[in-house]
């Protein structure tokens, strides 16, 4: 989910020819960009009202720029639309209509495939960005078992799941990031490892106005991207820790995906060596990082996971390739008044009986193969 504000082929032809070019559109402008970043902004749901003001924001903060921004924006009561962002201070959206599509599910799989390489024909670059902005709730499929639940997006109740993102996703990113909750966990990384070399997200929730674009836009286009994001996260959590209150809430990870797989190692090495605590592993006294009482998929911190159950001196090996895949972390001191005392960045999923019918699914995760951490599934 994305917490609210304070509270909380024939197919495929179909969907191309109910598409339409804007007549004001440059359809010869396929001059080749430095680096394009890409929205893909599912409001199609409860989000509308913060999609128009984070458009505005782009729009306000898209000056200096070498790059093109450009946003597909399926919001709730406008037909989708892809824009180029420009300058424009006003509270109207100026920007370039690029092209127009007819009814369609943002969170179909195809769509997005074909929507991502719409805006890539439309805006070609040497170097491409992508952005995810809409709800999501970590590695649990769509609306399983009891919870009403989306990996990604949520377009009239519909959205996919972390392995149909995967499949949707362009191969050739240079960087990805989640505008969206609670996807800065290991399943979700590990999933997703190889559709980008960094990745930025958030293992909490994301306040609903999320990312302060006015502020970030220049740094999307820094020419090295681990310090481009660095200084986005930074920027982000500082944004949230000048507001007061419940609004002082915000937690972002930059994840070197490359070394995903040695924590992986590490970790099914330290599982596999010490079988007798796997039984033990609960969640009681770890680090929470499902902080709004409306997100229906628990999350814990995953060092304070270890920390808990296992003997430091086992987890040198462990702890050395977590410090290498999180390349910075931020959070602000507490969400949504709850204290953050312990985080290392990334966020895991800790399995409990009464959640049995979570296991097919996870069992079919990489994460649970590769890490052996499929051993905690015992029901």
């Amino acid at each position: 989910m994305r917490t609210i504000k304070l509270i909380y082929f024939f197919f495929t032809l179909l969907v191309v020819t109910s598409c339409s070019r804007d007549d004001d559109s440059p359809s010869g402008n396929n001059a080749v960009a430095t680096r394009t970043v890409m929205v893909y902004m599912a409001a199609n749901n409860s989000l509308a009202s913060d999609a128009y003001t984070n458009l505005n924001q782009m729009e306000e903060g898209f000056t200096g720029i070498d790059g093109k921004l450009i946003v597909y924006a399926r919001i709730f009561g406008q037909e989708p639309k892809i824009y180029e962002i420009v300058h424009d201070t006003s509270p109207d959206i100026k920007s370039k209509v690029l092209k127009k599509y007819g009814d369609h599910n943002s969170s179909d799989p195809a769509v997005m495939k074909m929507i991502f390489e719409d805006m890539k024909s439309l805006a070609p670059a040497n170097s491409y960005g992508a952005i995810l902005w809409s709800h999501a709730t970590n590695w649990v499929p769509a609306n399983l078992g009891q919870l009403k639940t989306r990996s990604f997006g949520d377009d009239n109740s519909k959205s996919m799941d972390v392995q149909q993102l995967k499949s949707a996703l362009p191969g050739n990113l240079d960087f990805l990031i989640f505008d969206a909750c609670s996807m800065a966990s290991v399943e979700v990384l590990y999933e997703l490892r190889n559709v980008a070399p960094y990745i930025l997200a958030s293992p909490t929730e994301v306040l609903s106005v999320g990312m302060p674009y006015h502020q970030i836009g220049r740094l999307l286009y820094t020419p090295d991207v681990k310090t481009g994001l660095t200084e986005t996260a930074k920027a982000y959590v500082e944004y949230y820790r000048q507001k007061s209150g419940l609004e002082q809430s915000a937690t972002f990870s930059v994840i070197d995906t490359k070394q995903l797989p040695l924590l992986a190692q590490e970790t099914k090495k330290l599982l596999q060596n010490n079988p007798d605590v796997i039984a033990k592993i609960g969640r009681n006294g770890v680090q929470r990082l499902d902080l709004d009482p409306n997100t229906p998929v628990s999350a814990y911190d995953y060092a304070d996971m270890l920390d808990k159950y296992f003997p430091q001196e086992q987890l040198v090996s462990v702890k050395s390739a977590l410090s290498r895949a999180v390349v910075y972390k931020a959070n602000t001191p507490n969400f949504l008044g709850k204290p953050i005392n312990a985080f290392s960045g990334l966020s895991c999923y800790i399995p409990v009986e009464s959640e049995a019918y979570l296991a097919p699914f996870y069992r079919t995760l990489a994460w649970s193969q590769d890490s052996a951490y499929g051993m905690l599934l015992r029901w």
